[in-house]
């Protein structure tokens, strides 16, 4: 994000009703084709926390699209209905959720304030320690089919990044390490197999050799 669009998102958040209604009046305003919006997951135990983060702009559009700048209250800026919107609250907390074994976990959401900066924080209960969880990032994708979101694994974990679409809103993910080192193990004992085979066909050929020549 760019100091201008910074600068606009900010603009738009503290200025009067009529002018943000007007600056984003519609989801075109959002801005799917710019750095897609994040979901930093973690797990402790049954405990899951997803980090999510987009653009300022992004959150402005979605406040317009669920009326949370529809607050008739003069006294508060744009951010602050933002924050105190129920309907934004809902519908984050239903479209970024986890399951285990096809069981959702139960979600909370924290507080909004400064979410167009630092963004939404989530935390689930699962029935049992996390290994795998089904995910789903739906959010903004409504707005337009051209967003995507992208979850990463927060460390110790290291796994790849997994893309959400308008095609793929739900994915199986692996907290654990297991399958990537059991490969490795696998390939490492593969090549130590070749290189002792390896061994052993140049000792046998020096040996024939010396023989040969005895």
């Amino acid at each position: 994000m760019n100091i201008l669009t910074r600068a606009l998102a900010a603009a738009l958040l503290v200025a009067a009703m009529p002018p943000v209604l007007a600056g984003v009046a519609a989801p075109a305003s959002a801005h799917p084709f710019g750095p897609p919006p994040t979901a930093r997951i973690s797990a402790t135990g049954s405990q899951v926390t997803i980090h999510y983060t987009a653009s300022p702009d992004d959150w402005v559009a979605l406040g317009t699209a669920k009326g949370a700048f529809k607050d008739p209250a003069p006294q508060l800026t744009g951010e602050e209905k933002l924050q105190r919107s129920t309907a934004v609250r809902d519908y984050l907390l239903g479209t970024i959720t986890v399951a285990q074994d096809g069981k959702p976990c139960p979600g909370r959401l924290a507080s909004l304030v400064g979410v167009t900066d630092n963004g939404a924080r989530f935390s689930y209960n699962c029935d049992r320690p996390v290994d795998e969880l089904d995910v789903t990032l739906t959010a903004l994708v409504d707005l337009d089919s051209n967003y995507r979101n992208v979850l990463i694994f927060a460390p110790p974990v290291e796994q790849a990044q997994v893309l959400f679409n308008s095609q793929i809103r739900t994915q199986h993910v692996s907290f654990s390490g297991s399958t990537r080192n059991t490969a490795v193990i696998g390939l490492a004992l593969w090549l130590t197999f070749v290189v002792a085979a390896g061994i052993g066909v140049l000792f046998t050929l020096r040996m024939r050799r010396r023989r040969k020549a005895a």
